[in-house]
């Protein structure tokens, strides 16, 4: 797949962390499948469903935040390998969601939290430091690509399946990314461009950084908050539509990630922001017709792929050049907050009107926009320039060949 995207200087130790990332992605896709299976057999809006939905997000976010600021000065290879161990322990755990009580389902769900975000951190900051810019945008897309299509066919075949067999499938997910371990370096060489470069940010807490994640954040907000309305306003919809918008989603990663590293990351998240906002306005304005519905589905499933390609697997490593463990634990974190604030903000749904919703939620959107107006491209612009040269080129190579 790789290959056939235009990836230049593919290098086997490139295709480790790709399948690493894929695995890592898609086993938290289908642990959250079961974890919504579990939260549905309780009462909605208890406390008990609550608790257990946030569970598992927070988890996720303390853990990796507080293991990149702990485990720096790891053996990172040997890192991965007690990480996926951790793995696959807790996917086994995970049958003890049946039938236990409050308190252990607690910790199991805590502990399958921690056990992806403790290395999410490290691997993501591998990925950063071994992939060229130029090709940074492409491997990224194409994974979530692969992830997508792996977790729907996880729910087509899984869904069905009791709890049990879920966690078999689960743990042998998980497992199976033991084969390739021994193929990792012990000593990772940084791609070329990389050490090479010299960036204009400091700490990771710098001003680019916090602009970016502002928007990341405020796109968090919105769909957290978007996915109550929708679900509340448009639940016939939603099921008559509910498989456009992940396949959707899956190319649109694909391509953005080429345009990614063709025009910039810039770019790309602007048009994924306005693309969302106005679907969003038009069902704030024709809601009642189904034709706005499948519009929204289409622009939501290309808006999710681009902003999750970019800022949970591109675009963190390139702001913070010495301190990329902590920036992706940090830019992540809105990406695990979507549930939290879902679940949050459920219980209020009713209380606003469909059209005032639907207003609400383009409004944020294009109001997130406005910080992307004053920070800098993380692509180099000779990145960009060559690329155009090369455009120019083989466009005159061509032209020479017609008329020689």
């Amino acid at each position: 797949m790789l290959s056939k995207i235009g990836i230049r200087n593919f290098k086997p130790k490139h295709l480790v962390f790709f399948v690493f990332l894929l695995n890592t992605f898609s086993w938290y896709s289908f642990s959250s499948l079961i974890m919504n299976k579990i939260t549905g057999t309780l009462i909605e809006g208890s406390l008990e469903s609550l608790s257990l939905q946030l569970a598992y997000p927070v988890s996720i976010i303390v853990s990796a935040i507080l293991a990149s600021f702990l485990l720096n000065y790891l053996h990172k290879k040997r890192f991965l390998l007690l990480w996926i161990l951790a793995g696959v322990v807790s996917s086994s755990a995970s049958v003890l969601l049946i039938n236990s009580s409050l308190g252990i389902k607690l910790l199991i769900a805590a502990f399958m939290g921690s056990s992806l975000g403790i290395g999410m951190p490290t691997l993501l900051t591998y990925f950063t430091e071994i992939t060229p810019t130029e090709n940074r945008g492409k491997i990224g897309g194409a994974t979530f690509f692969a992830t997508v299509m792996s977790a729907i066919f996880f729910i087509m075949f899984f869904q069905g399946l009791d709890l049990t067999l879920n966690a078999v499938a689960l743990t042998g997910w998980r497992g199976w990314s033991l084969a390739i371990i021994h193929l990792v370096p012990e000593q990772m060489k940084p791609s070329e461009d990389f050490s090479k470069s010299k960036r204009m940010y400091t700490g990771f807490l710098n001003r680019t950084f916090l602009l970016y994640f502002a928007t990341w954040l405020m796109f968090t907000l919105v769909s957290g908050f978007g996915a109550n309305i929708v679900a509340f306003y448009g639940g016939d919809y939603r099921n008559r539509f509910k498989l456009i918008e992940p396949a959707v989603a899956a190319f649109s990663g694909l391509i953005g990630g080429i345009f990614c590293d063709w025009i910039g990351r810039k770019r790309v998240i602007t048009f994924g922001f306005v693309s969302l906002g106005l679907a969003y306005a038009i069902l704030g304005l024709a809601s009642e017709v189904w034709f706005s519905w499948l519009f929204f589905y289409v622009i939501d499933g290309v808006a999710l792929g681009i902003l999750w390609m970019t800022f949970v697997v591109v675009l963190w490593g390139e702001i913070s050049h010495h301190n990329i463990p902590k920036s992706y634990a940090v830019g992540e974190a809105p990406y695990f907050l979507t549930g939290i604030v879902s679940s949050i903000l459920a219980p209020f749904t009713a209380l606003i009107s469909r059209t005032s919703a639907f207003s609400l939620a383009a409004l944020f959107l294009f109001v997130a926009v406005i910080p992307l107006m004053y920070v800098p491209e993380t692509l180099p612009e000779k990145k960009i320039r060559e690329r155009e040269l090369k455009i120019y080129i083989d466009k005159a190579k061509k032209v020479k060949e017609k008329y020689a």
